[in-house]
Order: C-alpha cells, then sequence, then structure tokens
C-alpha cells in the first residue's frame, strides 16, 4: 500500500495538485515579454496588499513544471523563454489578488468544513472511492506543502470562482434569441453543383517561353534547396549495456544479505490517531491541552475511536475512528512514527507535537512481513545488482565520452576507445525530423558555428535520461537554387494547372452571367439535399461560400455563386434554405443548447467583469 502511495504522489497526483494551484493562470493571456525581477521583498503591489517574491517565485517554478509536464519525456527546459513565463505567472498572480480582494470586500466566504469536504472528494485523494488520508499527506508533502498551504490554496480558489459561478450561472437568453441560435445551429441547405474541373482546360493552355521564365523568378522560392550536412555521430544508450555487465554469486549473497535486515526491521503497525490541530484560531498551547484532556478520557475508560470521531480535526481519518490502517516505519513525519513505534499493542501515545498539531496514537496491531528465501528473490536480486552496475557503467561512459570527443578531430578514436559504432546520416536540413534529428538539442549544435563551420565535435548531448549523443558534420552543402532547366518540366505542370484553373474559373463566371440573364447554358448539376454546415464530407470552403449564399425571395430565384476548390472551379446555386423547427428537438436536448449558449454569454459577462475591476485597480510592478 506504502508503494502504491509513493507511486501515485510522484505520477497523477503531484500533477492535479500543480493544475489545481496553477488553475487560475488558465485564465489569463500573456500580453507581452517584460524583462527580468530582482530581488526585492515583493514583486507587485495590488491595491496595498504585496505580491511577495517567495510566492512569485514559487508559482514561477509550478508553472515550469507544468509546462515541462505537458512537454513529455523529450521536455527540453531552453525552449522556455523565462521573461515570457515570469510576465504569464505574475500577471496570472496580479488577476488572482485583484479577484480575491474583490470577493472578499463583496463578503464571500468559505468554511474550513466545506474545504475539508471538497479535499475529500477528490478522486486523487481516494483509494477503493475512500478518502485516503496516507495518500493526501504523501501527496501534498511530495510536492513541498503543508496541509495548512494546501487548503489555503483551494480556499483561495473556490472563492474566486463564487462571483465568476454567480455571473455565468444567472446569465440568460431570451427566447427570440434562443429560437435565432436554434434556426442557425440546425438549419440545412440544399443546394446544386456545376463543376467546371481544371483538368478539362489543359488542353486549351498555351505556354510561351517568357511566361515560363516569369514564373519561375516569381516563385524562386519554391524552387531552392535548403542547407543540409552530412553527419556522423556516436550515440550511448544506456539499454544497450545490460549485456556487458555481471554479476557474481558472491555478489547476490551480500545483496540478500542487506535485503534481509530491510525485512527483519520491516513491520506494519495498524494504528489510530486523534489530531488537535494547531493553526490560525487554536494555539499550540490551546492544542496541547486540549490533547491532554482527551488523553485523561481515554485513561478514564472512554472510547479511542468515539472521541476521534468527535474530536479529530483529521478530515481523512475522524469519520473512521481515526483509523490509520496499516504502516510502515518511515510513512509518517518523524515524531509521529518514533511514538507509534514505541508504542505496545492497545497502547495510546501521550500527546505528540508534530507540524500539523497533537497527535494521540493508538496501536492496534503489529504485522511482520515474511522473509522471502534467496532463491525466490534471486531474479530481483540480479535485476537490481545488473541495474546499478548498468547506470554506474553509463555514467562512467558518458564521461569518457565527452573527454574523448571534445580532445578528437573527429568521433573514430571515442568510438574505437569505448566500442561504439559511428552511425551516418546524409543530407540533414532544419527540417529533419527522424532519428536523434527530431531533437532541438540536436538541430542547434549541428547548425552551430563550432559544428559547423569550424567543424568540432558537438558537446555531449542528452536526448533522455538514457542516452546521449556526440555529433559533427562530415559535409555541408549551403542553400542553393536549382538552376530553370533543371525545374523546367515542374514549372510547365504548375504554370498549365495554374492557366487551366484561370479558364475553368473564367467559363463558370460566363456561365453565372448567362444564368443570371435567363440565357440557355449546357451544364451538370449535381443535387446535396439538406447538408447542414458541420458536413465532414464536405469541403469546408464550399460549405461556407453556401451557407453564407442569401436565401431565394421565392421558388424561382436564382441564387449563384462561384467557388475554387482545390484548383477546381464550381457554381453553386442554392435550392433551399431548411429551418429546423424546435418542436423537432426533445426537450432535453433543448436544455443542453441553452445551458451552453447562455454560459457562454456568461463567460462573455464575466470578462467584461475582470476587466472592469482589474481598470480600477491600483497596481504596481515592483
Amino acid at each position: 500500500m506504502l508503494q502504491d502511495i509513493r507511486d501515485n504522489a510522484q505520477s497523477t497526483v503531484a500533477k492535479v495538485i500543480v493544475g489545481l494551484i496553477v488553475l487560475t493562470f488558465a485564465l489569463f493571456g500573456v500580453d507581452s515579454i517584460v524583462g527580468g525581477f530582482g530581488g526585492e521583498p515583493e514583486v507587485a503591489v495590488v491595491n496595498d496588499n504585496e505580491i511577495k517574491e517567495i510566492d512569485f517565485v514559487r508559482a514561477v517554478e509550478v508553472k515550469r513544471r507544468q509546462i515541462l509536464n505537458q512537454m513529455g519525456e523529450n521536455a527540453d527546459p531552453t525552449l522556455i523563454d523565462d521573461q515570457l513565463l515570469k510576465q504569464s505567472v505574475l500577471e496570472g498572480l496580479i488577476d488572482q489578488e485583484i479577484l480575491l480582494q474583490d470577493a472578499e470586500a463583496l463578503g464571500l466566504y468559505v468554511s474550513d468544513q466545506s474545504i475539508d469536504g471538497l479535499i475529500t472528494s477528490f478522486g486523487q485523494f481516494q483509494v477503493d472511492g475512500q478518502f485516503n488520508n496516507d495518500l493526501f499527506l504523501a501527496s501534498i508533502r511530495n510536492f513541498g506543502m503543508t496541509t495548512n498551504k494546501y487548503k489555503e490554496a483551494i480556499k483561495k480558489e473556490v472563492l474566486i470562482s463564487q462571483p465568476r459561478n454567480a455571473i455565468v450561472s444567472t446569465a440568460f437568453i431570451l427566447e427570440d434569441e434562443f429560437k435565432r441560435v436554434i434556426d442557425i445551429d440546425r438549419q440545412t441547405r440544399s443546394y446544386s453543383l456545376a463543376a467546371f474541373n481544371q483538368a478539362d482546360y489543359v488542353d486549351q493552355v498555351e505556354i510561351d517561353d517568357s511566361e515560363l521564365m516569369a514564373f519561375y523568378e516569381s516563385n524562386v522560392a519554391d524552387y531552392a534547396i535548403s542547407e543540409s550536412v552530412d553527419v556522423e555521430y556516436i550515440q550511448l544508450d544506456k539499454n544497450n549495456l545490460l549485456e556487458k555487465v555481471s554479476v557474481s554469486e558472491e555478489e547476490l549473497a551480500k545483496l540478500y544479505e542487506l535485503e534481509m535486515e530491510d525485512y527483519q526491521a520491516a513491520e506494519e503497525r495498524n494504528s489510530s490517531h486523534i489530531l488537535i490541530e494547531v493553526n490560525d484560531k487554536v494555539s499550540e498551547a490551546q492544542a496541547k491541552e486540549k490533547a491532554e484532556e482527551l488523553s485523561a478520557r481515554i485513561e478514564s475508560g472512554e472510547s479511542f475511536e468515539s472521541l476521534a470521531k468527535e474530536h479529530s480535526d483529521d478530515i481523512g481519518s475522524a469519520a473512521q475512528g481515526g483509523s490509520l490502517g496499516f504502516a510502515a516505519r518511515g510513512a509518517y513525519l518523524p515524531e509521529f512514527d518514533e511514538a507509534l513505534f514505541t508504542l505496545s499493542k492497545g497502547e495510546v501515545s501521550k500527546p505528540i507535537l508534530t507540524e500539523y498539531g497533537y497527535h494521540l496514537i493508538k496501536l492496534h496491531e503489529i504485522q511482520a512481513q515474511p522473509i522471502p528465501t534467496f532463491d525466490e528473490m534471486r531474479f530481483s536480486l540480479e535485476i537490481s545488482a545488473k541495474a546499478e552496475k548498468v547506470e554506474l557503467l553509463f555514467v562512467e561512459l558518458t564521461e569518457q565520452l565527452a573527454d574523448l570527443s571534445y580532445a578528437s578531430s573527429d568521433l573514430s578514436e571515442p568510438a574505437e576507445e569505448l566500442g561504439l559504432a559511428i552511425n551516418s546520416q546524409a543530407k540533414v536540413t532544419a527540417q529533419t525530423g527522424e532519428s536523434i534529428f527530431a531533437n532541438n538539442k540536436v538541430q542547434q549544435a549541428i547548425f552551430s558555428d563550432d559544428v559547423l563551420k569550424d567543424g568540432n565535435n558537438s558537446e555531449l548531448i542528452e536526448l533522455n535520461a538514457d542516452s546521449v549523443v556526440v555529433v559533427r558534420v562530415a559535409n555541408h552543402y549551403p542553400s542553393s537554387q536549382q538552376p530553370f532547366e533543371a525545374v523546367r518540366d515542374d514549372v510547365i505542370a504548375k504554370l498549365r494547372a495554374q492557366k487551366a484553373t484561370e479558364k475553368a474559373s473564367e467559363a463558370a463566371k460566363q456561365a453565372i452571367a448567362a444564368l443570371e440573364a435567363g440565357e440557355p447554358v449546357d451544364i451538370t448539376w449535381e443535387s446535396f439535399e439538406e447538408v447542414n454546415r458541420s458536413d465532414p464530407s464536405k469541403d469546408p470552403e464550399l460549405i461556407k461560400v453556401v451557407f453564407s449564399m442569401p436565401k431565394p425571395n421565392s421558388q424561382d430565384q436564382l441564387v449563384l455563386a462561384g467557388v475554387d476548390v482545390n484548383g477546381d472551379y464550381y457554381v453553386a446555386k442554392l435550392d433551399a434554405v431548411n429551418v429546423a423547427s424546435i418542436s423537432e428537438i426533445n426537450e432535453s436536448e433543448l436544455k443542453t443548447i441553452e445551458q451552453v449558449v447562455g454560459n457562454g454569454f456568461g463567460s462573455a459577462e464575466y470578462q467584461v467583469f475582470q476587466k472592469a475591476i482589474k481598470e480600477k485597480a491600483s497596481i504596481e510592478k515592483i
């Protein structure tokens, strides 16, 4: 169970905590890049309230971690613009402070009990559908937060969200407006198309040499050859080193002995506790006095579980009579741990002080782990020992590769010395995205002056935690222009297609003019019935034109438009505009549409509200 807690704390939960704390940052955009911030105790003052530098620095780091997490395993910190990041975070903190001050001025309030209830409802802190206090504490501790700090952060977000929810949820749409939305959203159109295909006009196109040359010169950038290089590189991958290490029987036996020391010392203890929290309202002396009073009541025979339910400030365990379940040494704070592991079965501790307050601890049960045999552990011991040796070898070879490649004029010496292969890739450009060349750090190194112009091996480049590479440029091919004769056929094909489209367009426009004049036109129409504006099978540009055409005033009125779709030209004739009736839409769907539109109006109103209170605020950036 404890390992699950640690695993969760390192992954999903940590991300969730990041998301909760920086939630407000996502509401605000980045306006511009500004200069760096100094070492003053505050970075901004909002209506006489200071935003402390320590809070700003912490928020910047949280935002940085969030960005790197979004980048994935190949995250490159050098891609983050520090000044842009700082400006984004500062603006977010300022907007948060303004909204918080406004909420407090409105007299809005959030009780500690409601915050406790909200936290216990978070699925990220639950095991089998129940809030798990161990998981909660391990998670926030892993992120460097105390319970009070975490509650404070959540309380701020809840306070800020109250005015927003009030504005958004009370927004409404008038009946006529709602009907108009339905008319637009559910409208379909029937239309006909007459195609004037580019291919039908290609044979009519005549081109002379002067036109070819003029087209080539006006599109010269299309015929440029990008700068490229032939690259040689040595890649050291940790995953390829496993076969280079071995583990002796003697080493395995020693590892087993060390493991047995831990196993013999390892036991889990099932306990309960009562927490009397020290906070802004309860001093340490008051908490101690109450804990001593409860201790005396327990000694006199009162139920520990009943007192925990009534008096414990631990939001996770109080309802379960203070139960914490089984835990091994090291799962709790040192003071708590020490007290728990000195208790005898059934014994209750005296008040114990930790950073959270005073605890009374009751030990219910001691459970020792069974000791596995050497044969049972042999496989895992061998894997663990090899992994450790591979890690050491990887570090050693990495250092050697860095030193050898720096001192060598090419890659042959480090490759021979370390027994690594020299790989090569021809004609690598800045757009090459395969293999190691998809890595931004590799691209930067290849086209740097040190490697490209001076002919040196690159510095060691870390692709990820398990792989490093050194690159060098073997051959350099500067950007160049393909001569006309080399691309003549391509120029002819493109110019012919362009002129064919022009002819198709002209023919379509003539057809439209004739149709509007009432003259007979020999074209073939293809009809499409009741097409909606989001039909994925139709070309978006075509749909855009069809739905922008005015509704015919009568059945006999011709409404025509021309549209270019990938080089072919079409004449579109609007046959009918079909408006859905509200009565045809079921009640639940209508309510959903009304809610979505209303929320959209509400969000727009809230943005106006935000802008208004920010304009009134006194803001000083330091």
